[in-house]
Order: C-alpha cells, then structure tokens, then sequence
C-alpha cells in the first residue's frame, strides 16, 4: 500500500514511514512542481499516476476523488493511525529492517559498522546502541536506531488498539 499525505498531516506521514509504508508528503513535491502550495489537482494527479491512496483532513479535496482517498476526522496523529488501522487493516507494527526514511521516504539500510555513523550521532547514542540504519538517499543520509522513542510509539500504538 502506497500512500500520498496532504501537506496538513506531515507528523503521520512520517509515522506511517516508520512503520514502513511508502509515503509520499504533499510538501515532498514542492520542488517537482514548482509550486507552494501544490495544488490539489497537481497532488490528484501524482496519486493517480502512481497508484496512491490519498489521505486527507480536507472534505473538498477528498470528494474529488473519494474511490482512492480517506478522509481523516478529529486531531492528533494516533487518532489518524487508529482511524488508517481500521478503514484499511493496517498493521502498525515497527521492525527497523521494514521502516523507511522519516524525511525523505527511501529504504534504510543496516549499518555494518557503526564506526561509519560516529559522527553522524550524538556520543551517548554511539555509545549505547550498537545496531544502527541508514537512508540510502545520498543527499538526506539520515541516521535511525531502535531508541526510547520507539519504545514509546509502540506503546501509544499497543494503548490505541486497547481502547
């Protein structure tokens, strides 16, 4: 499943990128079309050409293409994850090995020696993790581990599905 998030919902593309989804940001396609905002008959366009389901808070946006398009209600990004969860079946289960980058939307790759990222992280983080990750896009480069704050997702997303 492909997605391409409306420029209103930047925190849960990047969630559903670290769970693994292919996730495209409305804002990602500034520079490709040369236009801020991108118009929502430019972001329809790419959806379909590329074989997206939108996901939007925007009632108008959503009607025009209602067949490959969710309409998300209330706020808060664990709010929109439980209403994806429910409308599709998503799994939200984080493995680092499956999770893409959460700026810039390309694979990770494994770190096979940590001593190529030493400078890319903080001290504490080199020195307390061992297993690190790394977006393979040559200009974003951007350095993932299994840390606190995925314990911390996991959790939200454990409590979500309990209630």
């Amino acid at each position: 499943m492909k997605f391409l998030v409306d420029a209103m919902l930047g925190k849960l593309s990047r969630f559903l990128r670290i769970f693994g989804f292919d996730t495209i940001y409305a804002n990602d396609l500034i520079d490709y079309y040369h236009a801020d905002p991108v118009p929502d008959e430019k972001l329809k366009q790419f959806a379909e050409k590329y074989d997206r389901i939108v996901i939007t808070k925007d009632l108008l946006f959503y009607q025009k293409m209602r067949e490959k398009a969710l309409y998300l209600e209330g706020k808060g990004v664990y709010n929109y994850l439980n209403q994806l969860k429910v409308k599709l079946k998503l799994q939200l289960k984080f493995n680092i090995q499956n999770a893409r980058c959460s700026i810039c939307n390309s694979p990770l790759q494994e770190v096979t020696d940590k001593n190529l990222i030493k400078n890319l992280v903080k001290r504490e983080t080199f020195l307390n993790y061992n297993e690190f990750f790394q977006c393979v896009n040559p200009t974003c480069k951007k350095v993932f581990w299994n840390g606190p704050h995925i314990v911390d997702i996991n959790r939200k997303i454990q409590n979500m599905t309990e209630n």
